[in-house]
């Protein structure tokens, strides 16, 4: 079962969340309205995953993301968002959170969403590749080798390391090298961000994200 803290601002929605995910088998061990109240509960009771609505009233989810992982890069961020604002979500993205979801999609894609990045892998809704392909995208000079390129799609399609390295007959420590030196090539933060600059520079396709 997937411990679980929601920071939503909205009451209604973040009860509705609550109802949802812990019918779906997720322990929902608090929720919270703001940043400083999430950042409090996420110390407390350090679950396994946070998702965070971007909007928080007038304060800033993508700035608690940070925050958080800036504590404890291994904590689990997934963002919540029903903006499709290309800055927004390249803001997003750069703070290291590992999934990015929209809220116009159905609870399952939500939830599609916490496994992936508990699983150690990245989610990016797919409906965001228009906005990582738009001209007001970060522009990046990515050099992937044919290895580097096909892992970060694996990676893209929601597949953890230790997946991928089965997949490829490879070691789990070779993967990480892998990643790590994408991820340097990309100039890209983590591998969600990555996976965009990437997705952004056409070395891989989100079809089957």
């Amino acid at each position: 079962m997937i411990r679980l803290v929601l920071v939503e601002d909205h009451q209604a929605l973040r009860q509705g969340l609550e109802l949802l995910l812990g019918r779906e088998g997720c322990d929902i061990v608090g929720t919270a309205g703001d940043v400083e109240q999430g950042l409090e509960l996420v110390r407390r009771t350090e679950p396994d995953a946070v998702v965070v609505d971007v909007g928080l009233g007038a304060e800033s989810g993508i700035d608690l993301a940070r925050r958080l992982i800036s504590e404890r890069p291994s904590r689990n961020v997934v963002l919540y968002t029903g903006s499709l604002d290309v800055d927004l979500l390249l803001e997003g993205l750069d703070s290291g959170a590992r999934g990015y979801a929209l809220k116009e999609g159905p609870p399952q894609e939500l939830i599609e969403a916490i496994e992936a990045v508990c699983a150690g892998g990245t989610y990016v809704d797919p409906r965001l590749r228009p906005a990582l392909l738009s001209s007001s995208a970060v522009q990046r000079q990515p050099a992937l080798s044919a290895r580097e390129r096909q892992i970060v799609q694996l990676l893209a399609e929601g597949l953890t390391g230790d997946e991928v390295a089965a997949r490829l007959v490879l070691s789990a420590e070779t993967v990480k090298t892998h990643i790590r030196n994408a991820v340097t090539k990309l100039e890209a933060r983590n591998r969600v961000h990555a996976i965009a600059l990437a997705l952004r520079a056409g070395e891989i396709t989100l079809g089957r994200a």
